[in-house]
């Protein structure tokens, strides 16, 4: 608390005698407040006091229970949170993305996990996280998902920290923690083997350590320095995204707080600790970023290039309305306005800043899916309450009306809370197959390759022989997640090409209610003789029976459906090709001359 009454203090003795005493005395009898010690001023410190009985006064006892009271209500909160996140652990299935990774990195040695960053799926601390923990529970969902639940742990206690510690309004604490601690994207990755629940806890320490640092007196600042530096690493190795973060909320606060107009050599002297920091951090970057810069590159395919400015407005819009940052924009900036010509609208600059730039750079490193932003979510409420926080001392109509607004907050984030974390989960495609394999076995189902990862490994005896018996005798087409048909191109390097069906559906829904997972179902006709199949999407159906030289053609010019699901011991492949520049009366003879070893589809207009 030493430089949160040192800055108090300096505020203090800015203003003149009597508006000062006013001030102090109106913060003592605010109700709802509990606002932290502070410093007296030297012409109040050498006022005489009353004597001291040995006993705290009765305002310190109610002020240290209603403390008490609310860390008592937030840790039971958090710990029903933690229960829920639990218990979906046990019972989720896994997604292709935590199944990648214990696949690909979990028997990799460490070093290798730290160079090995051309894929997306390789979260450097969680992929270490579930190296351990396998150790410790081999073969275990639990094991796998620890790490993201210790990251959200973390998320709350820092927070809690830091809303005890910067804010005074117990209302405007709540807000803040109920805010966070419900947004759905944050609790999906709470369960999730994924990096980004670390990356949420650490880029709010680094937002944490920075704002400590403002306050403390330069003699103090070593430990927020420290803090600062394992945020930042952290950060980095959480998710690789996370070096935009550092470097964009670092030097935003230096704009904001850094007074470099005292010259270099009392810039040096207060904030020397920072600067150290900062040049160890430089190191580790340049070798560890620098080092895998061509692997970093290399993971660059997977971003989008934007071509328009209204592609790149409408990524913007949905990214932030997935995460939440949606509704802390527009607050940020009116809390700006609001505190216009204090301090403390520095705040709400340095966090909605730092919003706009990170959502800038997504026009130099391509955008990613949204839950890159998720990060930026806590800073950013946590500005809002700090805004709040002055708001609430100086709008006596706008504290009446706090516990209210409280109350709404809460009611809207629980509501919206399941929804939208059910909307950052992938599909349950274990109850997605059960449906699928009660359907009639003269439904095709063409799978998404990510969908195939999943499926083979928690139905390889059964998915394979399913996927068999519906080529014998096709009459319709299922399609899932997408409009299209996923068909793997043999090339070199292997190609995946997607065949748009160019087809009426007959029919369209979902396939699990309750599940974010639509279908398209199609009729499949035999080929009419004379027909051009221009625009259409064809399906080859063949056996192991079928002359080598046709398998050769199909292979150099089609794609193969579920390839996932083919091997040696296959005798069934579905090809998908796109019919432009084909005749069926070319495909009739084929069919004739395999002597019914394969046989054409077209999906139906």
């Amino acid at each position: 608390m030493l430089y949160l009454s040192s800055s108090i203090q300096q505020q203090q003795n800015r203003i003149p005698g009597e508006q000062q005493n006013r001030i102090m005395n109106h913060d003592r009898t605010q109700t709802g407040n509990s606002p932290e010690p502070v410093s007296m001023p030297d012409d109040a410190a050498s006022m005489p006091k009353p004597p001291c009985s040995g006993r705290p006064s009765d305002r310190s006892r109610q002020d240290a229970r209603r403390r008490n009271l609310f860390i008592l209500v937030c840790c039971i909160l958090f710990v029903l949170l933690t229960l829920i996140r639990i218990l979906n652990i046990w019972s989720n299935t896994p997604e292709y993305d935590e199944i990648w990774t214990v696949q690909h990195y979990r028997n990799l040695p460490v070093p290798a996990v730290f160079s090995d960053v051309s894929t997306p799926n390789n979260h450097v601390l969680n992929t270490l996280g579930i190296k351990f923990f396998l150790t410790l529970m081999p073969h275990h969902n639990f094991a796998v998902r620890l790490t993201a639940l210790l990251g959200f742990c973390g998320l709350f206690a820092i927070l809690l920290r830091a809303v005890l510690l910067l804010l005074k309004n117990d209302t405007v604490r709540a807000a803040v923690l109920t805010a966070v601690l419900l947004n759905g994207m944050l609790l999906h990755y709470a369960e999730t083997a994924r990096g980004y629940s670390l990356q949420a806890f650490f880029v709010f320490g680094l937002l944490f350590a920075l704002l400590c640092f403002t306050f403390r007196p330069p003699e103090n600042r070593a430990f927020n320095a420290v803090m600062w530096l394992l945020c930042a690493t952290g950060a980095c190795l959480s998710v690789s995204s996370g070096v935009l973060y550092v470097a964009i909320l670092t030097g935003l606060w230096g704009v904001l707080y850094v007074p470099f107009r005292d010259g270099v050599k009392k810039l040096w002297r207060d904030n020397r600790p920072l600067i150290l920091a900062g040049i160890l951090w430089s190191v580790f970057v340049l070798a560890w970023y620098g080092g895998n810069y061509s692997r970093f590159a290399e993971g660059r395919v997977f971003g989008e290039s934007f071509q328009t400015p209204v592609r790149y407005l409408t990524y913007c819009f949905d990214s932030a309305q997935d995460t939440g940052l949606l509704w802390t924009l527009p607050l940020l900036a009116l809390c700006g306005v609001l505190l216009r010509g204090k301090p403390q609208w520095r705040i709400c600059a340095l966090t909605g800043g730092a919003i706009v730039l990170m959502f800038a750079s997504a026009l130099v490193t391509k955008g990613g899916p949204a839950r890159i932003y998720l990060a930026m979510f806590a800073p950013a409420v946590f500005g809002i309450g700090m805004a709040a926080d002055v708001l609430l001392s100086e709008n006596r109509k706008f504290r009446k009306a706090s516990l209210w607004i409280l109350l709404v907050l809460a009611a809207v984030c629980i509501f919206c809370s399941d929804r939208d974390r059910r909307k950052a989960a992938a599909s349950d495609l274990a109850a997605v197959f059960r449906e699928v394999a009660k359907m009639d076995s003269r439904v095709f189902v063409s799978y998404e390759p990510t969908d195939l990862y999943v499926l083979r490994m928690m139905f390889q005896e059964e998915i394979i022989p399913d996927n068999h018996k519906r080529q014998l005798h096709p009459e319709m087409l299922l399609l899932l997640h997408e409009n299209i048909i996923s068909v793997f191109h043999t090339g070199d390097p292997p190609v995946e090409e997607l065949v748009e069906p160019g087809a009426n559906p007959a029919d369209t829904g979902y396939v699990v209610p309750g599940e974010d997972l639509r279908f398209w179902l199609y009729r499949l006709r035999p080929l009419a003789p004379g027909e051009t199949l221009d625009g259409k999407a064809v399906l080859c159906f063949s056996d192991d029976s079928i002359p080598d030289d046709m398998k050769h053609w199909l292979i150099d010019r089609c794609g193969i459906v579920n390839s996932m699901l083919f091997s040696p011991e296959t005798s069934r492949i579905c090809y998908g090709f796109s019919g432009t520049g084909f005749t069926a009366d070319m495909m009739l003879e084929m069919e004739e001359a395999s002597g019914g070893g394969l046989f054409f589809r077209v999906v139906s207009e």
